[in-house]
């Protein structure tokens, strides 16, 4: 969808706060959407984002990732032909999910999944946790709470950042963000709320698009990365430890998954 079609908020970097109102558009913007290169800190981001409102409906993760697929088999249809038939190679040596370092290493107790989208992670937890989540979307929101029912948890459909109001401090023993952190325009926000809602010894597993990876430095603009305006920070392991360890977070990335081939890396937070 095109930027102007949509309301829209300016922000500031959300890894060391930076205004950048006088950077230049950066070398991967288009379709009205800015993504810029922090004149600070180096953190790629787009500074003008879609308020919440339009993620609820407008803009929900469903129907931009639809829009997203159809758009890259038109400009790169043998890319995306490939890629299709080459999907078998992802099982060959298959990386370890968030949710199972989750259900191996957090302690037992209230387990948040952020941005859970219709509840599939959220039914993979483990049965030692109470299963929450946060959803943006309306209808994903909706899919997840019946998913969950059985189990005692709830979700709430809101932003992450007004989500999180709703919980006590101390709460979570464990939280999953993946594939999460990067649609959130209050990313900061959100981690360092997260600090507070997190109980002591808890663990949080992050996945996130790799921005460091060899294959963005390879594709430029054509970098599965980049999914505009869904993907608004653009996070090597640099940032992502400055931004977790500015919250009080300890971080650790698993070697496995944090390669710097792999399009996606994983960190583990814990307080």
């Amino acid at each position: 969808m095109q930027a102007e079609k949509i309301k829209t908020i300016h922000r500031a970097c959300p890894i060391c706060l930076s205004l950048n109102s006088t950077t230049s558009p950066g070398r991967y913007s288009r379709d009205g959407w800015t993504v810029i290169d922090c004149d600070t800190c180096g953190f790629v981001y787009l500074p003008v984002v879609p308020v919440a409102e339009e993620l609820e409906v407008n803009l929900a993760w469903e129907k931009t990732y639809a829009a997203e697929k159809m758009r890259r088999k038109k400009k790169q249809p043998i890319v995306q032909w490939l890629g299709a038939k080459l999907r078998w190679r992802l099982h060959i040596f298959p990386r370890t999910e968030g949710v199972d370092i989750l259900n191996k290493k957090a302690p037992p107790g209230p387990a948040l999944d952020l941005g859970c989208g219709s509840g599939v992670w959220l039914k993979r937890f483990d049965d030692s946790f109470v299963p929450y989540g946060i959803e943006v979307s309306q209808s994903l929101a909706a899919e997840a709470q019946a998913a969950i029912d059985s189990r005692g948890g709830k979700i709430v459909q809101a932003s992450s950042a007004k989500g999180l109001e709703q919980f006590p401090d101390e709460f979570f023993t464990a939280v999953l963000l993946r594939s999460y952190l990067e649609h959130d325009w209050e990313a900061r926000e959100v981690i360092h709320n997260l600090f507070k809602k997190t109980a002591p010894g808890g663990m949080i597993v992050i996945k996130v698009p790799n921005y460091g990876s060899i294959n963005r430095m390879v594709m430029g603009q054509n970098w599965c990365g980049f999914r505009l305006p869904d993907h608004v920070n653009y996070f090597d392991m640099r940032h992502l430890r400055q931004l977790a360890e500015g919250a009080g977070f300890k971080v650790v990335f698993p070697p496995m998954n944090c390669l710097p081939t792999d399009d996606n890396f994983v960190a583990i937070l814990t307080k």
